[in-house]
């Protein structure tokens, strides 16, 4: 028989069983917001990132000021930028005893022609245009009578020395290239230019230009204006620019050449110009009233002789490596500020948790876009440097994303971005005259997006309930 009796010193059972304690549930990682100290240090981080920049800024302009002392180098060897004065005819007036003056009389026609035939000359990395060119002029001087000039002049009791007269032609740097077939016909009669300081062995008179001259003696006994027609030709050599000064009454000038970014310049633009990438042809026409214009003077290059109406073209590249890029490293920070916000994103809608030094590493990686496409452009050109330096850069930076967050969309992603990115600085660069304004859009553009996409995260401060 089973034993029923119970223990009468038996605590009685309980009607129900306790409960073992139960674990406080974990604090879940709110993936929606970020603290306001990580926010700082990003913002920090991305500040901190122009520092590179300025040094890399610094860089650039120490290169560009070596080119140009590569130019200036070109300039003394090869030619200077050519800007010739004249032609004038120079008739010398004589007061007693006293140092001679000159009248100066500017054509009543002149026709230029010019082919600049450039090249590029290079040292080390560093290049510079040069031309060589034949100048062919042709043209006429409308003398008045002794009468009308004498009116110029000061003192009316000197005389004119006729038989000394000359015709000049110069230039207010040096005038290279200059050969000894190059020769001038005055009426038909062949005759030499001769240096200024040989031809009147005073330096005080040929000072402030590089003159040439050649004798146009004249004879005078009618009351009627003398025309003396000239033809020559004048080999030159000069570096990036060409430009003349001149006061004819009828101008009609030609200047061709194979380079594809001409740059007219001067008070007087072309009024006709053809340019193509294998060349350009401008053409002007200019006319000043009234009577050939007469000057006079101790010196041949006298303020009105300088002062004169000029036409020219710059040979300028088409993109200049160090103006362009001065203009990308400007906008360095932009480059940082998106893709940090790219990042932030991916932290906020995506789950993910990337850490501050991960940001930074990003942007020393963006840092060096304008290092790269410096050293690269040198040597290869800035078209070819700026793609593979893009590349390099979206290759290293799309890699560490891909290793930051793991997954293929994120990494995917953030390569269109920048990408995106690197394709418009490039189209907004090249944009002369349109790029202030495609560049504000754009930016009108990346604000409305982001302002869009921060309601849908629950920044810090913002009431839980608070719709996105």
């Amino acid at each position: 028989m089973t034993d029923t009796t119970q223990d009468p010193f038996a605590a009685p059972p309980d009607a129900t069983e306790a409960p073992p304690p139960s674990t406080p549930p974990r604090a879940t990682l709110d993936y929606a917001s970020l603290s306001l100290h990580k926010i700082a240090l990003v913002a920090g981080l991305a500040f901190a990132t122009v520092l590179p920049n300025m040094f890399i800024s610094n860089l650039i302009e120490e290169r560009e000021q070596r080119a140009d002392g590569v130019r200036a180098e070109f300039a003394k060897n090869w030619g200077p930028e050519q800007n010739l004065l004249g032609p004038f005819l120079v008739i010398p007036y004589q007061v007693a005893e006293r140092p001679r003056i000159y009248v100066k009389i500017a054509a009543a026609r002149l026709d230029l022609a010019a082919t600049l035939n450039p090249q590029e000359r290079k040292r080390g990395l560093f290049r510079a245009t040069v031309y060589d060119t034949k100048v062919a002029l042709d043209g006429a001087f409308a003398v008045p009578t002794e009468t009308r000039l004498r009116e110029v002049v000061t003192d009316k009791d000197g005389r004119f020395i006729w038989n000394e007269a000359m015709i000049a032609f110069g230039t207010n740097s040096r005038l290279t290239g200059l050969s000894t077939s190059d020769n001038i016909a005055i009426d038909g009669i062949a005759s030499t230019w001769v240096p200024c300081l040989e031809a009147l062995r005073q330096e005080i008179v040929c000072r402030h230009a590089d003159w040439v001259l050649a004798k146009a003696p004249l004879t005078f006994g009618s009351a009627d204006v003398t025309r003396l027609t000239f033809k020559a030709v004048v080999s030159l050599r000069g570096t990036s620019s060409f430009k003349l000064y001149t006061a004819a009454k009828e101008l009609n000038a030609t200047i061709r050449s194979s380079w594809p970014s001409p740059s007219f310049i001067g008070t007087v633009l072309p009024d006709a110009a053809t340019v193509a990438a294998d060349g350009f042809e401008a053409k002007w026409k200019a006319t000043e009233f009234g009577s050939p214009r007469v000057t006079t003077g101790p010196i041949l290059g006298d303020s009105p002789t300088l002062a004169s109406a000029s036409i020219g073209v710059d040979l300028i590249d088409a993109t200049p490596i160090y103006r362009m890029i001065n203009r990308v490293a400007k906008y360095g920070l932009l480059f940082i500020v998106l893709s940090f916000a790219t990042y932030f994103f991916f932290e906020m809608l995506s789950r993910l948790r990337i850490h501050v030094v991960q940001y930074g590493l990003l942007g020393l990686s963006l840092s060096l876009f304008s290092l790269l496409l410096l050293s690269l452009a040198e040597p290869i050109g800035y078209t070819n440097g700026y793609l593979v330096a893009a590349g390099l850069v979206l290759v290293q930076s799309t890699l560490y994303t891909a290793a930051v967050a793991r997954r293929f969309k994120p990494a995917f992603l953030f390569a269109v971005m920048l990408a995106s990115m690197f394709a418009f600085i490039y189209v907004l660069l090249g944009l002369e005259s349109y790029s202030l304004l495609i560049g504000a859009l754009a930016l009108f553009v990346v604000i409305s997006a982001l302002m869009v996409l921060t309601q849908m995260i629950n920044l810090p401060g913002r009431p839980v309930g608070a719709p996105a």
